[in-house]
């Protein structure tokens, strides 16, 4: 049984995560808005699926140095990657709902991550 958790978490999860980037892709195309945020919304999706891995894994699989790794990333590099895509949508995210979505999105997952980062490194300094 436990191979179909695997399967489940490390290939199904993922495929799922690129059919539906690629569905929110072409329906950006259909609506011809101007210059999509693909690569913004790559980004949020690996930064999303990424937690949603961690997560699954945490609950029902075993966990490795590998998902520490995705944690240590998601939680030390992804804010300053997010921070980076909300910067480059600050002036565009009045184009379309697409770039309005990925700028909130990026700027929440920014600011969230790095107050509950520094929060922890407060806490734990001033605690420990």
């Amino acid at each position: 049984m436990s191979w179909v958790t695997a399967i489940g978490i490390h290939l199904l999860v993922p495929m799922l995560g690129v059919i539906v980037f690629a569905l929110l892709c072409r329906w950006m195309q259909r609506t011809h808005i101007q210059s999509p945020p693909f690569l913004s919304y790559f980004i949020l999706f690996a930064t999303f699926g990424g937690w949603l891995m961690v997560c699954l894994t945490a609950l029902f699989w075993k966990w490795s140095g590998m998902a520490s790794l995705g944690v240590f990333a998601l939680i030390l590099v992804a804010p300053v990657v997010t921070a980076g895509v909300a910067f480059s949508l600050r002036n565009r995210r009045t184009l379309s709902a697409f770039h309005r979505s990925a700028y909130i999105a990026s700027l929440a997952y920014s600011v969230l991550a790095l107050t509950a980062f520094g929060g922890w490194l407060g806490a734990h300094f001033l605690v420990g």
